[in-house]
């Protein structure tokens, strides 16, 4: 556990931002499918452009079409210009795009020049200043509309623009490395800078709820940025899928976000991440009915990309009746399998299909045993299953896969290390054995945790749930 001034230095040292508060290279865009070119320095330059580009993520074209087209309408009379960046006239998805301008890429030569991206990133969109300067490089999720308002109301603050990106970028996977306090020190002003921003907003409250253990200001925390971010379907998805599977146990989280996603999915019909969330909050209102239904309707979308597939798959198998989900979570697993999901995430959701959709214990372990065949150490077993919990890209997702695995330590009890019992106590509480999370947790203090503070934390989390269960 590092200090948040460590993690900090960290996140600022490995993410190159320089595209912020500068000029990127000249364009050498082709035809202007729609809307008029846009030249910087000229006297017809757009107040604020927002650049988003689609060669290297084309199954975003469409997912991004009516959130991206909603903010070129609320946007229009302030002389703001929406453009998107398509490699070929012919690309999937193209339509939909309402008064957006679209312009073509051939070959992606201003992609590549302006913006690095991929499907772990999803950072495709730029936004530029009437002068041309790049204010923002990131998710529309995440602080799009906030760094749309600061161009136009003359706000852009360098530093904090990229304290904001830095943490974009990389906190996800190191949420753990910092402590419950610190984490809220480093946050609170940046969610503050930025209101609109999912992926901050999520931060803050799973700091909150699972770190430093507030109750009430997760609450307050929860309330008020689903009240901010209620109009904005991308960044209240974000937001909402952080928060349901970081902190799926809490009643409140799920009453508080059914509605704004609902009608977020009513409006982003093809936006694979609204869609999902939706699915998600169903099923932890345990609404079946509902949940199977929406499960139909999203299919096709969510089933564009291997990380799409293994989600859908793994939240059918959350369902109060997950094996009425068997096949169509089997039919998600094969198409994860043909576009090349990683192997370890598969096996993950194998598991989880085979043991909560399917019932066999037996199946869900041999994914297990053949998974193991190349893990010769006690600790690789651990570490697996500790980042599948912690890191927020997996987060929520393999949970049982997790258990599963601890399981296998758990075997060989009289043999484990004091972090060994505090990843086999936070797997116990993820899959709902409360008890059995407290007593390894004590275990984890008592032969060598005594004084960690977040092994205190996680002690005081699972107390808490253990205080608060019916007996």
């Amino acid at each position: 556990m590092r200090s948040v001034a460590a993690v900090f230095a960290t996140l600022l040292g490995v993410v190159a931002q320089s595209e912020l508060g500068c000029q990127p290279p000249a364009a050498c865009l082709g035809s202007w499918l729609q809307g008029e070119p846009i030249e910087f320095g000229s006297g017809s330059t757009p107040a604020c452009s927002v650049w988003a580009f689609y060669s290297q993520l084309p199954h975003l074209l469409s997912a991004d079409s009516s959130y991206l087209s909603q903010l070129q309408a609320r946007y229009v009379a302030r002389d703001v210009r929406v453009v998107a960046v398509v490699q070929d006239r012919e690309q999937a998805g193209i339509d939909g795009w309402g008064n957006c301008s679209i312009v073509l890429d051939e070959g992606a030569h201003t992609e590549m020049a302006w913006v690095v991206t991929s499907d772990e990133s999803r950072a495709n969109v730029l936004v530029r200043a009437k002068d041309g300067t790049v204010l923002f490089f990131g998710h529309p999720g995440a602080g799009l509309v906030d760094a749309i308002e600061r161009a136009l109301d003359d706000r852009f603050d360098l530093e904090t623009a990229e304290r904001a990106a830095a943490i974009r970028a990389q906190m996800p996977a190191m949420f753990d490395d910092a402590l419950g306090s610190e984490t809220v020190a480093m946050l609170a002003p940046l969610v503050a800078a930025y209101p609109r921003d999912g992926l901050l907003s999520g931060l803050l409250y799973l700091t909150l709820a699972t770190k430093s253990n507030d109750d009430q200001a997760a609450e307050e925390c929860l309330l008020e940025a689903t009240a901010r971010l209620v109009d904005d379907a991308q960044p209240l998805a974000v937001f909402a899928d952080l928060v349901l599977r970081g902190d799926a146990k809490r009643e409140s989280v799920v009453c508080t976000l059914r509605g704004p996603i609902a009608k977020a999915a009513a409006s982003a019909k093809w936006d694979p991440a609204v869609q999902l969330a939706y699915l998600r909050v169903l099923i932890m209102a345990g609404d079946g009915p509902e949940a199977g239904r929406q499960a139909m309707r999203c299919r096709k979308v969510v089933m564009q990309t291997a990380v799409g597939c293994l989600d859908y798959a793994t939240l059918l198998a959350r369902d109060e009746s997950p094996q009425i989900h068997a096949d169509l979570a089997g039919l998600a697993l094969a198409q994860a399998a043909k576009l090349g999901a990683d192997a370890r995430l598969l096996a993950a959701a194998k598991y989880t299909v085979a043991l909560l959709c399917g019932g066999d214990k037996q199946a869900a372990q041999g994914v297990i045993d053949e998974y193991l065949k190349d893990q010769g150490m006690r600790v690789g077993i651990n570490n697996d299953s500790w980042h599948l919990m912690t890191e927020l890209a997996t987060m929520g997702r393999y949970d049982h896969f997790a258990a599963g695995l601890v399981e296998r330590l758990l075997e060989e009890r009289g043999a484990m290390e004091h972090f060994e019992f505090d990843t086999a106590a936070l797997a116990m509480f993820l899959v709902g054995r409360i008890e059995d999370a407290f007593e390894l947790q004590s275990v984890a203090l008592e032969i060598g945790g005594g004084g960690v503070p977040d092994y205190e934390e996680r002690l005081a989390r699972y107390r808490g749930h253990l205080l608060a269960t019916p007996r």
